[in-house]
């Protein structure tokens, strides 16, 4: 997926079969906090501030409130109102209302928070940087396929750091929106052919014992990073958002 990141002044409503991906700078969010703080639970606010202060706190208080927020908007209430818990393996999620359901997952990396959410269908983002001191090799060969190993190996070391992460982003993806996270044995399913999103990727060792499958597209974002979303169906358009931190929603 080629994905234009568009700006907007007003939170779009969330139509009934369109996923929205939304991108955050956290660059420079110390002065926003104050302001997303009042829409955390004393729950949350008490979690945030267990953590070091200034910048790991910031992003966690702007991350949950944006959720909030985000979800508020479509579900038309009041974004202190939505309530969060988390599933079976720990992965956010919101009970259904009204009859209705709703997906989201995030993922934060640097100063980027990407947030997915659809109405429809389990969802699965990830972001990462790239980690030039990481020996990747060490780390394909307990989590990747031989498939994938191979084409690691065989790549120039440029090549290598991008496919590598490119791999990466796109499992954990699939893991989130599949609930078990890095549970799910990585090894288990390829990620290596091109395009990705031209077929699905099986999953097998499910719960349910059946396997699943998950469309996978990669997240342009920039130089430097890699990203993926992945999706119970194929046909859910998705429009890439930046979120307005300073608009009053």
């Amino acid at each position: 997926m080629t994905n234009q990141w568009s700006l907007v002044n007003l939170l779009p409503p969330l139509e009934e079969h369109e996923v929205h991906l939304w991108r955050i700078d956290l660059t420079d969010v110390a002065s926003h906090t104050g302001r997303y703080t009042s829409l955390l639970t004393t729950g949350e606010q008490a979690e945030a501030n267990r953590r070091s202060i200034g910048q790991v706190r910031d992003h966690f208080t702007i991350g949950r409130a944006c959720v909030r927020v985000l979800i508020g908007n479509a579900l038309r209430m009041d974004p202190r109102e939505v309530n969060l818990s988390k599933g079976v393996h720990g992965k956010p999620e919101i009970l259904a209302i009204e009859g209705g359901a709703l997906s989201f997952n995030l993922a934060h990396s640097k100063n980027t928070l990407l947030i997915a959410i659809r109405r429809q269908g389990a969802i699965g983002v990830d972001v990462e940087y790239f980690d030039r001191a990481t020996d990747i090799m060490e780390v394909a060969q307990a989590n990747f396929t031989e498939s994938e190993s191979e084409i690691l190996a065989a790549a120039d070391p440029e090549t290598r750091l991008r496919t590598f992460y490119r791999y990466w982003t796109r499992k954990e993806a699939i893991g989130k929106a599949d609930g078990r996270g890095l549970l799910l044995p990585l090894a288990s399913f390829d990620v290596s052919f091109e395009p990705i999103n031209s077929r699905p990727v099986s999953v097998s060792e499910s719960p349910s014992g059946e396997d699943k499958r998950y469309f996978v597209s990669d997240l342009d974002l920039g130089d430097g990073a890699a990203g993926a979303l992945a999706l119970e169906s194929y046909e859910a358009p998705v429009r890439s958002l930046i979120f307005p931190l300073q608009s009053s929603w």
